[in-house]
């Protein structure tokens, strides 16, 4: 098995971390290593970014995070939580931290922008944000954020609790009607209006499984099955 845990490829670089908290960054066509860069020794690399059209790369660890300049090797800061995505736009990324909950920061300012949601949870392990960036659906589950140890699979769980938030980024607000939905895994729609997912039911009647197609709009919050 690769010691590599997360690899990204963007701007003609490719930015990998490894279990040894190392960060290495090679040219994609020569496979040449431009950088290596050290974080904590023995400590899992989780997530690893490469902003500002690859001027910037950024790394996370369980409870921290480093963003270095890729021309100079130079640290530029140190954020002191694990940074689990950025927008598209690169102007916001969000956060998750047991018992706080999830929070929304601004990027580069690393200040935060607001608390999207203030309360004990189950930790998340897929995230989307919608192509326009206003919206965030974030999937959480029992047994994440894993141990190193166990790193990127789960923490053993008592139980098999999981479930799906959407949160308007422009209000900061949780979008209660779809939490009350509990929707299956789905994605955005092309032009952010729409979010679709699917959702997998057992009849009464005689035990059969069905599939149904789901549409929430984003506007009005309200929900309509999609004819398949």
């Amino acid at each position: 098995m690769s010691d590599e845990v997360n690899v990204v490829q963007t701007g003609g670089y490719q930015v990998s971390g490894n279990r040894q908290g190392q960060v290495t960054v090679k040219q994609i066509t020569s496979s040449e290593v431009i950088r290596t860069f050290e974080m904590d020794e023995g400590i899992v690399v989780r997530e690893v970014f490469l902003l500002d059209g690859s001027k910037t790369v950024a790394a996370c660890q369980k409870n921290h995070a480093v963003f270095w300049n890729l021309a100079t090797g130079e640290e530029i800061a140190c954020f002191d939580q694990r940074i689990y995505g950025f927008s598209h736009d690169e102007t916001k990324f969000f956060t998750y931290k047991y018992p706080d909950g999830v929070s929304l920061y601004a990027y580069p300012e690393l200040t935060q922008i607001c608390e999207l949601l203030n309360r004990r949870m189950a930790g998340p392990f897929h995230f989307l944000f919608s192509p326009d960036d206003r919206f965030l659906v974030v999937w959480f589950a029992a047994g994440y954020p894993s141990s190193d140890k166990n790193y990127p699979k789960r923490n053993r769980a008592r139980a098999a609790l999981a479930y799906t938030k959407l949160f308007n980024l422009d209000t900061c607000q949780e979008i209660q009607e779809f939490s009350r939905l509990r929707p299956g895994k789905g994605k955005f729609s092309p032009d952010s209006r729409f979010y679709d997912f699917k959702k997998t039911w057992q009849s009464s009647a005689d035990s059969s499984w069905s599939t149904t197609s789901w549409r929430f709009d984003l506007t009005t919050y309200e929900l309509r099955e999609i004819s398949q």
